[in-house]
């Protein structure tokens, strides 16, 4: 277990992505892992860094019995993530129990030293970083379907609903703990990141959002149905088949949580609608939920709130990383359309959305 308490959590000014390259990855793999690299290439990361790693056929792993025709993705975890052990340990036991439970996911790779993580220091850093290797799922990317059909959005909330009907049966102590400013239940911290948005009118309304969301949200927390959650089902982290219509598999799981379940489908759902680009479609992601779970009218009641909340995270937060880590445009992929989405649900009536999704 980490040292670190499990609920510290980033900090205004605070600046924690790796600095690593493609050459570092190809190092690090042949260090820890006794893997050869042939072909590296960057993934797509917010506060970590990333890289599929594709390898010669010459190992000397004994934890391994061949390479993966697929290669791996080497994740290196942010120095603040790094410092939580206990909770990387947690993670690794998620994926298993995933796997055990039919859920396709990444599987964790043992290194040299027969362990599924190492803290490593990286050039002339004075903080040492989480490094793991997971096996790569190749497949079409939920973000790649512009357009997505409404038989993919319902599946995703059916998926949403399932995979936290399995996590009622997985437990690990790292999660009882565990805080970040990603969890929808921070949303009242992005008071102290607002500034990076430079519209005064975008503040305002997220300003808005966060005021509600702590009289909706924290302070009738206690009545909302809790559990572990994936905690960022978005188009980037979903696999879905080859005629676009089902999810296939799920591939980080860096942001699951003990939570409300209510935030898992209004993640799903908030970067669903930026998917599919009309507010109305969210119907088919709610019908899909609820041929697993029902969802209780006070958590109904919060939706509109939870949903508005999570674009305010990405927006806010992206603007503030991109602030101080301007060359990774990755960090925008919401604002395009994330902005003109939050004033449009926001100037809806919680009744007129709720029937608009009925």
């Amino acid at each position: 277990m980490s040292a670190l308490s499990g609920d510290e959590i980033l900090q205004p000014g605070q600046l924690i992505r790796p600095k690593a390259d493609s050459k570092t990855a190809a190092d690090l793999v042949r260090r820890l892992y006794g893997l050869n690299a042939k072909l590296v290439s960057e993934l797509n990361a917010y506060d970590d860094k990333n890289f599929h790693v594709l390898c010669e056929e010459e190992f000397e792993n004994p934890g391994i019995t061949g390479v993966e025709r697929d290669g791996y993705v080497l994740k290196i975890t942010n120095s603040l993530d790094s410092r939580k052990t206990g909770f990387v340990e947690g993670q690794t036991a998620m994926l298993d129990f995933l796997e055990e439970n039919g859920i396709r996911a990444p599987k964790p790779v043992k290194n040299l030293e027969n362990r599924y993580y190492s803290l490593e220091l990286l050039g002339d850093g004075a903080e040492k970083h989480v490094v793991r290797l997971l096996t790569y799922i190749p497949g079409d990317i939920l973000h790649r379907r512009a357009d997505p059909p409404d038989e993919l959005l319902a599946d995703v909330g059916r998926f949403a609903a399932e995979l936290d009907e399995a996590l009622k049966k997985f437990h690990h102590p790292a999660y009882e703990q565990h805080r970040t400013l990603w969890m929808l239940n921070s949303v009242p911290r992005l008071r102290d990141f607002v500034h990076a948005v430079d519209d005064a009118r975008r503040r305002r309304v997220v300003n808005e959002v966060v005021a509600k969301f702590e009289e909706e949200v924290t302070g009738g927390m206690e009545m909302l149905e809790k559990g572990i959650i994936h905690g960022d089902l978005n188009e980037q982290n979903i696999l879905v088949d080859d005629e676009g219509k089902r999810v296939v598999a799920v591939i980080d799981i860096g942001d699951s949580q003990r939570s409300c379940l209510i935030f898992e489908i209004a993640i799903a759902l908030c970067h669903m609608l930026l998917q599919a680009d009309d507010i109305s479609r969210g119907k088919h992601v709610l019908r899909g939920y609820q041929t697993v779970r029902r969802i209780p009218e006070i958590e109904r009641n919060v939706l509109k709130t939870c949903v508005c909340g999570r674009l305010c995270q990405s927006l806010v937060l992206g603007a503030y990383s991109y602030m101080n880590d301007p060359g990774n445009e990755y960090l925008l992929c919401t604002q395009k359309r994330g902005w003109s989405l939050l004033e449009e649900l926001w100037e809806l009536s919680n009744d007129a959305l709720l029937k608009l999704w009925e």
